[in-house]
């Protein structure tokens, strides 16, 4: 195998690892996105890797901003940085908001307490509170935490261009690789 591939191997190793090694580099990441002509970053954690599909994906309230910047501009930036490695991975694709009921169920279900505990706030994700914390329901609530299900929502990351650059004193290398093509991958050595 040839280092180009060896490359691209490894970044779906290291991303399909995160989701089983606790405390990964890759297991949080940041997730970028156009709205109104602007751009606007937040973390999220990384829920599933389909390098078949060269799909990864994450989940989120239903009710946050980041839904309506998807509707409005699909296109996003994945930024992963694993710092002992010293190794930066952006990922550029399409985000698209899961309808498959089962496939929501399937996650709500694999999902932890705590994570589900997220999606019973009283307000959407950014809303305006008198008080830090008035999003939180009461404990009568927090009983029948299924109903979370109602503002759970799956996104999906359709990756079509990984930018890779790995730091070191010796010397830099960054290689860009197109992945939109799933019969040719085309792999372009960068500048750093």
């Amino acid at each position: 195998m040839n280092k180009e591939k060896s490359i691209l191997k490894k970044i779906w190793d290291e991303l399909y690892l995160s989701l089983k090694v606790s405390g990964h580099p890759y297991h949080i990441f940041s997730v970028s996105s156009i709205y109104n002509n602007k751009p606007d970053a937040r973390n999220v954690v990384l829920r599933s890797v389909d390098k078949k599909n060269q799909i990864i994906s994450f989940h989120t309230d239903s009710r946050s901003k980041k839904i309506l910047h998807i509707k409005e501009n699909n296109n996003v930036c994945a930024l992963f940085y694993d710092f002992p490695k010293k190794t930066q991975l952006r990922m550029h694709g399409t985000a698209s908001i899961v309808n498959d009921e089962d496939l929501i169920y399937e996650r709500w279900e694999k999902s932890e307490k705590m994570s589900k505990l997220c999606y019973l706030n009283k307000y959407a994700p950014g809303s305006k509170l008198d008080n830090p914390k008035d999003y939180l329901q009461d404990n009568g609530s927090l009983n029948n935490i299924d109903s979370g299900i109602d503002n759970f929502l799956v996104v999906n990351i359709n990756i079509n261009i990984i930018d890779w650059l790995s730091l070191d004193h010796k010397g830099h290398e960054r290689i860009i690789i197109n992945i939109s093509d799933k019969e040719n991958t085309i792999y372009n050595w960068s500048a750093p």
